[in-house]
């Protein structure tokens, strides 16, 4: 019995501080406006940091708003924190993307498609 109750606690302070940590992560994410500064795709890389009309956010709601020149896509996102992988949701393709940097003032994330890395920098 002793050794049921002691898992129990170890059980519910581990999922404290995993929802605690994912909690950090969401409202990072979703604490306003991320201005895209750069895209690279293979070796070649875009600078948007000139560029108004680009911008991704991220909505408490599991929503998001991407504005890239002018062309705008709106779907669901997912965190993952376990894994560091964000996934986007749009017209039902769903894309994951790991979470290669997340701070306050900088997103860096990443994914793979045919050989091809696909790089997207964000900042507030």
């Amino acid at each position: 019995m002793r050794k049921a109750i002691m898992f129990i606690v170890f059980f519910l302070s581990v999922s404290t501080v995993v929802l605690a940590q994912e909690s950090k992560e969401e409202t990072c994410l979703t604490s306003g406006k991320w201005r895209i500064e750069s895209l690279k795709i293979g070796d070649e890389k875009e600078d948007f940091s000139d560029c108004l009309n680009s911008w991704l956010v991220f909505k408490e709601d599991g929503s998001y708003q991407l504005m890239i020149r002018k062309n705008e896509k709106i779907g669901h996102w997912e965190l993952e924190s376990n894994k560091n992988i964000l996934k986007f949701e749009n017209e039902g393709a769903i894309d994951g993307f790991k979470i290669l940097k997340l701070t306050n003032k900088e997103l860096l994330f990443s994914t793979i498609e045919d050989d091809i890395v696909y790089t997207m920098t964000l900042k507030k």
